[in-house]
């Protein structure tokens, strides 16, 4: 049987590894050696090999593939572009880490189909100049058995997700799921199929080639953005996955060779509105640029100012030379094309801007999308936290604080939950019959656990400041009583109850302090408006579940979702 984390490991290892070994960044991470040079100051490393032009095969290329990626790693480790880069580091990594040397490697092609009921499907294939067989590192194959019964070397996988290692021939490894590789060994798999089969044999001779067909990964895509609210800054390119049909990357520094990166869209129109877009980002990145250049122009020291003109020329000078333009149905982002080794450095760095360009307000959204996943979990470990005590208090919430015998509060909810949070040691440092702000209590603020920490504040984790409020107020699941809420008092349902808000930095408190969110009826959203995500705050109900809320929800509905037992019949949003 397979343990989650290991096989999430091992796939991670085998991820790794590819980007390591075959991917353009890693590959250009390289420097020429003549003939006589050997690698690794070690007599037994092989030299830099001379360059085989092989053609490419096509045999295993999945028939839906979206994403290929055709790389020639020894044309481009051994030109000009890559001679001052450190090659022997590159090649001792890999080495090391996956038993594979990158210099032997003569064509790499990785194929990959959109995702249906689970993971995406993949195959990658190695071709190399010398025998692989038995080379593997051991960490790669671990989860593997051979099979004695197969013609050729195979090594048959153990798990699903995990990719078998097939050896056609002494020189090509094939990595695929086991399901795949049997469709492509009976022949059920038909290349040509591949809608992007003719694109892909027409940049057989380039060093660096990549496509995406993002037709069949519009409903993902489209979907994520459902899920995740694009922010306002970037809601303008939430259209941009209907207008593009197919993305291309050719780049060639081995040989004279076309340097491009173009966008075909649907039709002419969706063309012209996408260059709207590309205009539109690159103005907002030369915004950003702009305002950290006048940053750095005004500061007293000298350094500080030739850094400013210094990046102001760059930015300049790549202004000119991304350009994108319209052809047809075709938007080209870049294009260079010349003798190889002149424009390599240019064509680099042009191609990098673009990708900044065109990636950040993906990035960015990827981001603040990842910072809300992490507070949703946060209010969840929380809730359950709560429903934990619950259990162990005779169905009883914890009350928003304790109290001394003058009924003044001491301690919040959130330091009385620390048992059922695996924070046992921290909760019994407390002297629960002190204040929170006693010099003794007041010295456990910083060290506030991080499910109390909210990924999008402002606040370090050690300031001890948290945003997630307990609801306090009359008739709401903190109502200031000494006796926390039973389930039997949720009357409105815990489904329809918000028992935790996460308020904006203005209103986070010192998080053992016995302070929460309180509504204001002629205010209704203060403290949790302008939202630390994106048009939304999150809420936490007393069912457990954890909900994005609108900015712009009814005030009227909002209380409705406070009480406790309202009687209101109220449609969530």
């Amino acid at each position: 049987m397979f343990h989650t984390n290991r096989t999430h490991t091992h796939f991670l290892c085998w991820f790794l590894t590819g980007l390591m070994l075959f991917t353009p960044g890693s590959s250009l991470i390289a420097q020429e050696a003549d003939e006589r040079t050997t690698l690794l100051a070690d007599p037994a490393a092989v030299p830099v090999p001379d360059v085989v032009d092989t053609p490419l095969d096509v045999t295993y290329l999945l028939p839906q593939a979206c994403l290929v990626i055709s790389l020639r790693p020894q044309a481009i480790l051994a030109s000009p572009f890559a001679k001052m880069m450190p090659i022997e580091v590159l090649q001792a990594a890999s080495l090391h880490q996956s038993g594979l040397d990158p210099l032997q490697l003569d064509r790499l092609l990785l194929t990959v189909e959109p995702p249906a009921a689970g993971a995406p499907n993949y195959a990658v294939m190695g071709s190399f100049i010398s025998p692989v067989v038995g080379k593997l590192h051991p960490q790669l194959t671990q989860h593997t058995t051979p099979n004695e019964q197969s013609e050729q070397p195979h090594l048959k996988s153990n798990h699903p997700l995990m990719p078998s290692m097939y050896f056609p021939s002494e020189t090509v490894l094939l990595a695929t799921p086991e399901v795949t590789l049997q469709k492509f060994l009976t022949g059920k798999f038909k290349p040509a199929e591949s809608s992007l089969h003719e694109h892909l044999m027409a940049a057989a001779s380039d060093d660096v080639y990549l496509a995406i067909d993002v037709v069949p990964l519009r409903p993902l895509i489209n979907g994520l953005l459902m899920q995740n609210p694009t922010p306002p800054k970037f809601e303008y390119l939430n259209v941009a996955p209907d207008l593009v049909k197919t993305i291309e990357l050719r780049m060639n520094l081995s040989h004279p060779g076309t340097n491009e990166l173009v966008i075909e869209s649907n039709n002419e129109q969706d063309a012209q509105e996408l260059l709207g877009l590309v205009d539109k980002s690159f103005d907002l990145v030369r915004s950003q640029a702009t305002e950290e250049i006048t940053r750095l122009k005004q500061n007293s020291d000298p350094v500080q100012q030739a850094m400013g003109r210094y990046q102001e020329r760059m930015m300049n000078d790549m202004s000119t030379a991304l350009a994108p333009q319209r052809e047809g149905t075709r938007l080209v982002i870049f294009r260079q094309s010349g003798e190889h080794g002149q424009m390599g450095m240019l064509t680099m760095t042009a191609v990098s801007g673009v990708l900044v360009a065109l990636l950040l307000p993906a990035v960015q959204a990827a981001r603040e999308a990842a910072r809300r996943n992490t507070s949703m979990n946060n209010m969840k470990m929380i809730n359950l936290a709560l429903h934990n005590y619950a259990d162990q208090n005779e169905i009883s919430f914890p009350a928003q604080a304790n109290f001394d015998d003058n009924d003044k509060p001491l301690l919040s909810w959130r330091v009385h939950i620390l048992p059922f949070l695996e924070q046992n040691e921290l909760y019994k440092q407390f002297h629960l019959d002190e204040p929170w702000d006693s010099e003794h209590n007041k010295a456990l603020i910083a060290k506030m656990p991080a499910v109390f920490a909210e990924p999008s504040s402002s606040f370090a984790q050690t300031e001890g400041r948290t945003n997630y409020l307990g609801v306090q107020g009359d008739g709401m699941f903190f109502d200031g009583s000494k006796e926390g809420k039973r389930f039997m008092d949720l009357r409105d349902g815990t489904a329809a109850t918000i028992m935790m808000v996460q308020v904006n930095d203005e209103s986070a408190v010192p998080w053992t302090k016995p302070e929460d969110w309180e509504f204001d009826e002629k205010k209704p959203l203060k403290g949790l408006i302008p939202p630390l995500h994106a048009g939304v705050f999150l809420a936490s109900f007393a069912d457990a579940h954890v909900k994005s809320i609108s900015k712009d929800i009814d005030p009227g509905v909002f209380k409705k979702l406070l009480t406790v037992d309202g009687g209101e019949v109220v449609e969530i949003p």
